[in-house]
C-alpha cells in the first residue's frame, strides 16, 4: 500500500496550478466560397513551386468543379526522320504560328548543311513546299501516325476522284 502524504498532496496540487499555456483563439468562421479560394491559391502555389520554369496559372471554378494549371513551355523535340511535325516559327509579319508540316532533311548543294523542305497539305494533296533553316524553327512535336494514315487516306481519295477537291 502506497501512503499519501502531505507533501506527496502539495506538490500534485502545485503541478495542478501551473499556468497552462495560452489557447490561440478561434479562427474566425470563413464562407465555403472564402475557404476554397484559399485552398485554389495553395494549390496554385504549390505547383508553381513545382514547375519553376511555369509561364502562367490556368484557374478555372465553377460551381461544380476547380481546375488549375501551370502552364509550361512545350519540350522541343528532334527531327527524327520524314514525317509530319508541329512547328513553331515566325511568319514575315512577325507572327508565331504552330502549322503541321511534312518535314524531311534536304543537304545544301552549294554550301555545308542542311535545311528543312516542309511541304503543307489542304485534305492530303501538297499545298505549298518551303524552306526552313533549322534555326528559324522549333519542333514541337511529331504527330502520331493516325494523323498520317488520315492525311494518306484522304490523299488516296482525292486521286481517286480525279485530284478535284471536293468542298
Amino acid at each position: 500500500m502506497t501512503q499519501i502524504t502531505r507533501r506527496s498532496i502539495l506538490g500534485a496540487m502545485a503541478t495542478g496550478a501551473a499556468p497552462l499555456p495560452a489557447v490561440a483563439a478561434p479562427a474566425p468562421v470563413q464562407s465555403p466560397g472564402e475557404r476554397l479560394q484559399a485552398a485554389v491559391s495553395a494549390v496554385a502555389d504549390i505547383l508553381r513551386e513545382m514547375n519553376p520554369a511555369h509561364v502562367g496559372v490556368e484557374i478555372q471554378q465553377y460551381s461544380h468543379y476547380v481546375f488549375v494549371g501551370v502552364k509550361t513551355p512545350p519540350k522541343p523535340v528532334e527531327w527524327t526522320g520524314p514525317g509530319f511535325y508541329e512547328v513553331e516559327w515566325k511568319r514575315p509579319n512577325g507572327k508565331l504560328c504552330r502549322p503541321i508540316f511534312w518535314l524531311d532533311h534536304a543537304q545544301y548543294k552549294t554550301v555545308p548543311g542542311y535545311y528543312y523542305r516542309a511541304e503543307s497539305r489542304w485534305k492530303g494533296r501538297l499545298e505549298t513546299t518551303l524552306k526552313l533553316k533549322p534555326a528559324a524553327i522549333r519542333i514541337v512535336r511529331k504527330m502520331g501516325d493516325e494523323y498520317a494514315a488520315v492525311h494518306e487516306t484522304t490523299e488516296k481519295l482525292c486521286k481517286g476522284k480525279g485530284g478535284q477537291r471536293s468542298g
